[in-house]
């Protein structure tokens, strides 16, 4: 049974007055069933409002939207997985090295970011500062704190959260940019809390004001976790 609304708690912002984009589109997606080897898209139409109800609606497909005041905020549906490269490419050790703290301090247009904020303490937000990892890909590492999940294991709208900042990393030549649409496809291998992972994210294609990028989840194994794609919409000056 869907719930009556969803909340963002404004810990999870990502511009100052509203919702981290990433974090909000996994709190829809956990409302939606993807079809077996499938993917959920999330599309954000507007801003996502803190501390405010949303109210969930679903159709005869499964598909769901997420509302506030009347107007459409979020929609959520079941698609076929991401084409396109999701082999990794970058170990742990070259995202080690690749993460960029400086440089996603410089001019941060959201400072407070949950996912990627240079003000946000380590403690209470992601902190995911991906850098160039070389033949095109930018990469960062990332071990998912206690408080991601349960039992042991990282909750679904963490680990969009996770690939949400890093995936703009490559469309940072049209910055700033606000997240437009995300759709991950999770695999069978759950995601740990406190195990190291490597966010790896790569160009696509752009199309005037949008970016499209890729990006996956993997271990130091390499074997990927989350998978997806991701179009970022650059703000108009």
């Amino acid at each position: 049974m869907l719930a009556m609304d969803v909340v963002i708690d404004p810990r999870f912002n990502g511009p100052p007055d509203s919702g981290h984009g990433g974090y909000s589109a996994g709190r829809a997606a956990v409302l939606v069933e993807p079809p077996p080897g499938g993917a959920v898209e999330v599309t954000l139409r507007r801003p996502v409002p803190l501390a405010t109800p949303l109210v969930v609606a679903e159709d005869a497909t499964g598909a769901v939207e997420l509302s506030a005041g009347g107007e459409l905020v979020m929609a959520a549906r079941s698609v076929d997985a991401p084409d396109g490269a999701t082999a990794p490419a970058v170990d742990l050790g070259g995202a080690r090295a690749a993460a960029d703290p400086a440089g996603w301090a410089d001019g941060h247009p959201f400072p407070t970011c949950f996912g990627c904020g240079p003000d946000r303490d380590p403690a209470d937000a992601l902190c995911l500062y991906a850098g160039r990892a070389g033949d095109g890909r930018f990469a960062v590492p990332w071990v998912p704190a206690a408080g991601a999940g349960d039992v042991g294991l990282v909750a679904p709208e963490f680990v969009w959260a996770a690939l949400d900042c890093p995936s703009s990393a490559p469309a940072q030549g049209a910055f700033p940019v606000v997240l437009g649409r995300l759709t991950i496809a999770f695999s069978p291998a759950p995601v740990r809390i406190g195990e190291e992972y490597v966010v790896e994210s790569w160009l696509e294609e752009a199309d005037g004001r949008k970016t499209h990028t890729g990006v996956c989840l993997h271990d130091g194994a390499g074997t990927v976790h989350a998978r997806g794609r991701a179009t970022w919409i650059a703000l108009r000056s």
